[in-house]
């Protein structure tokens, strides 16, 4: 995909440029989409410590965004390798 194109999601459409760039926060639902699973896989990931997330507000209402430099080194931890062929 290049980086001019948008994606449309809950939330309506997002840049990829923006989501692309390193300093900047993704949101639960997102990375939900992008792997085509439920929120529920992502949740259980975060609370496993597999994928960090920042908590903003106070008590029950907190909104979880994930750093994109964490969600693409999430990314590359779950791709899944070739095993080796036996000839």
């Amino acid at each position: 995909m290049e980086a001019t194109e948008t994606t449309e999601t809950a939330e309506g459409a997002q840049p990829e440029a923006l989501i692309a760039r390193s300093g900047r926060y993704v949101r639960v639902r997102w990375i939900a989409e992008y792997f085509d699973v439920g929120l529920s896989t992502i949740y259980q990931a975060i609370d496993a410590g597999e994928l960090p997330a920042v908590a903003i507000g106070l008590g029950n209402k907190k909104t979880l965004r994930v750093h994109h430099d964490d969600f693409a080194a999430f990314e590359a931890k779950c791709r899944v390798q070739p095993s080796a062929v036996a000839a």
